[in-house]
Formats: C-alpha cells, sequence, structure tokens
C-alpha cells in the first residue's frame, strides 16, 4: 500500500501514533513497526498488508491474559503470552487434558491428520481439526468480559502506549494464573506443577 492509498482517517491515524499502542475501541495493537513499518488494526479504512507474511501484524495481546504480547507474521505464531502457555502446560500435565489450544495452526496443539490409524480414530482427529477451525466459543466470550474490563480504565476511543497499559495491567506469572483460575473456574492454588511457581492444595 502507498501513501496515495491511505484515507485521510487513516493518514491522521498514522501521524497521531508515535509507538504500538491498543487501539481500545477493538482491542488491536496498531502503530509503527520497526522492520513492517507500520501495524494496522481492523478499525482502519485500509489497513496495511505485509506482502509475504501469513498475518500482517508482529504482535497483539494474548488471548488469555491481555496483558503480556504474543502473535507474529507467521502461521506458527503463539497466540498467547509465554506465561499463559506455561499455565496451559501445566494443568495439561495434572489433568491430562490441554484446556485450550494456543497456536495460531493447529498442529501447535497437536491437532491434525495422520495415516495408518483406524477409522473410529480418525473420525476423532477429524472432530477435534473440525472445532479448532470454529475456534473455541470459552475464548470468544472470555474476551468479550476480560477485554472489556480492562480496557475500562482508559478512554473508550482511544489508543493507549503498550507500555501505559501494561503498567497498569502488569503481565507475569501471577496475572497469567489468575485469568486462567477465572477462566476455568477454580480455585487457586491449583493442583498442578507449574515448575515451583504454585504449590499443591485444593481445587473445585
Amino acid at each position: 500500500m502507498t501513501e496515495r492509498e491511505l484515507s485521510a482517517s487513516d493518514k491522521a491515524i498514522r501521524q497521531r501514533i508515535t509507538e504500538l499502542s491498543v487501539h481500545i475501541p477493538c482491542g488491536g495493537l496498531r502503530g509503527p513497526q520497526p522492520t513492517w513499518r507500520w501495524q494496522s488494526c481492523r478499525c482502519e479504512d485500509n489497513p496495511q498488508k505485509w506482502e509475504g507474511y501469513d498475518v500482517s501484524r508482529a504482535k497483539d495481546l494474548c488471548i488469555i491474559c491481555f496483558r503480556d504480547t504474543a502473535g507474529g507474521p507467521s502461521k506458527w505464531a503463539w497466540l498467547a503470552c509465554e506465561h499463559c502457555r506455561q499455565v496451559n502446560t501445566a494443568i495439561e500435565q495434572r489433568s491430562g487434558e490441554q484446556p485450550f489450544s494456543l497456536g495460531r495452526h493447529s498442529l501447535m496443539s497437536g491437532i491434525g491428520l495422520r495415516g495408518e490409524v483406524p477409522a473410529e480414530v480418525l473420525d476423532q482427529q477429524i472432530a477435534k481439526l473440525v472445532a479448532f477451525a470454529r475456534g473455541d466459543g470459552r475464548l470468544r466470550t472470555w474476551r468479550d468480559s476480560e477485554y472489556r474490563s480492562l480496557a475500562a480504565a482508559f478512554d473508550p476511543l482511544g489508543d493507549i502506549p503498550l507500555p501505559v497499559w501494561q503498567q497498569q495491567w502488569v503481565p507475569g506469572p501471577d496475572a497469567s494464573w489468575d485469568a486462567f483460575a477465572r477462566l476455568l473456574g477454580f480455585s487457586l492454588p491449583l493442583e498442578v506443577d507449574a515448575g515451583g511457581d504454585r504449590e499443591v492444595g485444593g481445587s473445585q
């Protein structure tokens, strides 16, 4: 996209925003990027497209805690931050079931079709792949409530620099455990071993 193709509104946005920021109305990150020059959010008239990349975004807010960042321009990017992925893995190790598929590609969560398997196993694989493609309704509902709750601290029409957002909503292991606890509905400490971050205790 060239500057001539930018609408007046998009030009004004690029002049006004000087660092990667949370666009409060949609929750997307937009602003200048060192490598790709500009990262758009979906609210712009003509969102910037990066040729040669799967996704035209260098990072986004984590889909679990909405405090740290995740994502990237590749189809192999993680959509949750490192801390939330660690919690997701810890719960899986304890319960035997992965709470959420946090990768952009299904194979990142072990979801795919494998040959030379019984028909019933293949049916299970297909069902998991279809469910992944549809998206997790729990995460959509969670975003509607959790992001809006955090965003309420700021101007509802504003663009908040990412460091300011993270100063208000500090990322880290505690924030990730708290998010999972409220999302899945358990009390902390949970009966999982998270590398020493949490002790064994009761759950509900």
